[in-house]
């Protein structure tokens, strides 16, 4: 039987180990109530194993396995696993608890109902815009982090799913586990709920006191500057910083969030040891520029260092991306001390190829992968990275990979493999102004086919950017994966020329060695209307 899946870590490269091989996470996530109901479910299957994901995110929710209280009912998971499982999917699945996108929808009614027992959180009197509300709306319920019977109960829950999951899923289609999901408090930078009011009363905590003291380097600026009498005296957070400090009050919140979160993690791996994390609602971003604007106190950026010092128990810290900088996201995240994991992402195909390539990550998920039109771009780019698992990771490993996604106003990005810089240049700019030396102009190239099908993602073309990576696999060799691409390779102290250009072709056993390119061919190594890949040798013709 193999072990259970884990994460190795060598310096500062993660690998995820599953089945006991290196594992690339490449797929997407359900819809948030698809995987409640199996009926639902069973016709999807088979759609999501053709769109050659490997892994997908799915969602246990409280209200659903705990609908009484002490009362479980695991029916809907085990559906799920068994169906996971005959697809030939893995599964990362998220425990929608307490907190889902700063609210608390998915607590049971039990719990919700007990406003005493269960208290909610407070804003005070004037409370923030916030996203996806309107007026007139109904209030969404946000009970308080800090109630204890809260943490209890929905730790009581969870490690019974857990203790669940160690009994039954005895093949591990379950992979991780997603504590919570984009947790944080809305309308407002900080709870003043009276446990809330409590805690702001009291001692800021000592782990978070020492790790400003210890590892001031790992926290933004603006965040060590704001925090760091903290580290001169064990007085209250109310003491310290009194009232109306935005990065003071998402500090807090921070606090509190990571020690419920991390507490929940710790509880669970104590009965199941799986790698568990926490997501993120980025931010600040384009119109939520506050905490309260966005979730105060989630896993953002600049709070990073905050959760890591409190809820050690949560391997990585992991951002949902739907903003248009998406490697800008990425480099925040990938961090020595947090590999870049991403639950939550547009379809757009280019960014999973950066985001294992440029920054190390070990996984990539669309939302509401059931919605991908079949044969989509993002199913090829699926299948393209996870044929080159190996290749890919033991590239991470030794930093001999590079991922790529020119933006419309980039015409080219380089790199260096020790001594050889490579220049990788939109191949299209390139032609067309090639030809239009010659009299010849094309018209713009025409929008890609959409990703999906139905309305939930609005119109989703297909990626159009030059994207891929590339891989040094020996001396002078080198592997370019992606699409729309040209390579230029240019030596420190010799030159360079292309010997051989060997395409491979994508079919359902992986790459294969296709074609001997050279020629015209030779314009375009990448082509640019799919994700192809080749193999190319250089020559060194220096006078020696």
């Amino acid at each position: 039987m193999p072990s259970l899946p884990r994460l190795e870590r060598y310096a500062g490269h993660t690998r995820l180990i599953v089945d006991d091989e290196p594992f690339l996470c490449i797929g997407g996530e359900l819809h948030n109530s698809s995987s409640s109901d199996r009926q639902f479910m069973a016709p999807l299957w088979a759609k999501i194993a053709q769109s050659k994901a490997n892994t997908v995110i799915a969602t246990v929710a409280w209200d659903q396995i705990e609908p009484s209280e002490g009362v479980f009912d695991f029916s809907a998971v085990d559906g799920l696993i068994e169906d996971a499982g005959s697809a030939g999917m893995k599964l990362v699945i998220i425990w929608f608890g307490a907190f889902k996108n700063a609210s608390s929808t998915y607590a049971p009614s039990w719990v919700r109902g007990d406003t005493s027992r269960f208290p909610r959180a407070e804003r005070g009197s004037q409370t923030m815009e916030t996203p996806f509300s309107y007026k007139g709306s109904m209030p969404r319920p946000t009970l308080s982090v800090f109630s204890k019977n809260l943490y209890e109960a929905d730790k009581a829950a969870y490690c019974r799913f857990m203790a669940h999951l160690a009994e039954t899923d005895t093949r591990h289609t379950v992979i991780m586990v997603q504590v919570e999901n984009e947790v944080g408090l809305l309308g407002a930078g900080r709870d003043r709920s009276a446990a809330a009011l409590t805690a702001w009363q009291s001692p800021v905590p000592e782990v978070l006191r020492k790790a400003l003291a210890n590892n001031e380097h790992s926290f933004d600026p603006s965040l060590a500057a704001v925090l760091h009498p903290i580290t001169t005296s064990d007085a209250s957070w109310e003491e310290h910083f009194g009232d109306g400090n935005p990065n003071a009050d998402e500090a807090f919140m921070a606090c509190a969030f990571a020690t419920y979160v991390g507490g929940l993690a710790a509880a669970g791996k104590e009965i199941l040891n799986l790698p568990a994390y926490a997501n993120a609602w980025i931010g600040p971003q384009p119109g939520q520029d506050l905490p309260g604007n966005y979730p105060s106190g989630g896993p953002t950026a600049k709070m990073l260092p905050v959760w890591q010092a409190i809820a050690p128990a949560l391997d990585f810290l992991a951002p949902d991306i739907y903003v248009p900088n998406s490697a800008e996201i990425m480099a925040q995240y990938a961090l020595p001390e947090n590999v870049l994991f991403i639950p939550e992402a547009k379809f757009r195909a280019g960014d999973a190829f950066l985001a294992v390539g440029r920054f190390g990550g070990f996984g990539y998920h669309v939302f509401g992968l059931e919605d991908g039109r079949a044969g989509n771009q993002y199913s090829r780019a699926c299948q393209a990275i996870t044929s080159l698992t190996r290749e890919i990771v033991d590239a991470q490993r030794d930093g001999r990979i590079f991922g790529f996604a020119l933006e419309q106003d980039e015409d080219d990005v380089a790199t260096n493999f020790g001594g050889i810089t490579v220049s990788i240049r939109n191949a299209a700019k390139l032609y067309r102004a090639m030809l239009l030396d010659a009299g010849v102009v094309l018209p713009p190239p025409a929008e890609l086919p959409g990703e999906t099908e139905g309305s939930a993602h609005g119109h989703t073309p297909g990626d159009n950017r030059p994207f891929g990576l590339i891989i040094e696999t020996g001396p002078l060799e080198f592997l370019v994966v992606g699409q729309g691409a040209l390579f230029d390779f240019k030596g420190a102290d010799s030159v360079l020329e292309v010997d051989s250009v060997r395409e491979l072709r994508l079919t359902f056993d992986g790459w294969q060695e296709g074609r001997h390119l050279n020629g015209d061919e030779r314009l375009q190594v990448l082509q640019s209307d799919t994700i192809s890949a080749a193999r190319i040798k250089l020559l060194d013709v220096s006078q020696r």
